[in-house]
């Protein structure tokens, strides 16, 4: 992991942060780095396609579809934000 790639993962973790509470309906406080989203939050695909959708709204960023199945918790959602971040930015 780069430099440029943690400090991309810091950038986007409060604002990811914000929408995975707002959309699985979360406490402050209540979301953890390494929560399970299914097991912990009780969540569903749908809500994760929801979070995802957001992402690309309100960040402009494009996770693959591919990869939802893979994104079970903050850090690796965060992780997959940052990562594609660049991917988008010429797009």
């Amino acid at each position: 992991m780069t430099a440029q790639t943690v400090k991309a993962e810091q950038d986007f973790h409060a604002q990811v942060s914000q929408i995975v509470i707002e959309e699985l309906e979360l406490e402050d406080g209540e979301l953890t780095d390494n929560g399970h989203f299914v097991d912990d939050y009780e969540s569903d695909s749908l809500s994760l396609i929801t979070v995802v959708s957001r992402i690309e709204k309100e960040l402009g960023v494009v996770i693959p579809k591919t990869e939802l199945g893979d994104l079970v918790n903050l850090r690796l959602l965060v992780t997959a934000v940052a990562r594609h971040s660049g991917e988008n930015a010429n797009a």
